[in-house]
């Protein structure tokens, strides 16, 4: 499995969460990028159990992702867009675009 997150066609940064423009050169042509995996840095179980994680991933960007299994800080765990993924998992949410409130 893998995760898609966005990634600025212009200087091929990755970012998360999605963004309108470009922070690195400002660019506005952005689109898709897939990613594997990532090392957690921090992980904070929720008062209903969920485990939330700050995921460096192997591209680069830190992403916020809800773990499928319990894990530390230092472990790997594979990234993925699917909400209902096995154990072992960090879900990364992503939509096509971003929204814009004053739309």
């Amino acid at each position: 499995m893998s995760a898609t997150i966005q990634q600025c066609l212009d200087c091929t940064t990755l970012l998360f969460p999605l963004r309108l423009l470009c922070p690195s050169c400002g660019g506005g042509r952005l689109g898709p990028a897939t990613i594997e995996a990532g090392t957690i840095e921090h992980a904070t179980t929720l008062h209903d159990g969920t485990v939330l994680a700050t995921v460096r991933s192997d591209g680069g960007p830190a992403l916020i992702a809800r773990l499928t299994s319990p894990a530390a800080a230092g472990e790997t765990v594979f990234l993925t867009n699917d909400p209902d993924a096995g154990p072992g998992h960090a879900f990364v949410p992503f939509t096509d675009t971003p929204s814009r409130e004053d739309q």
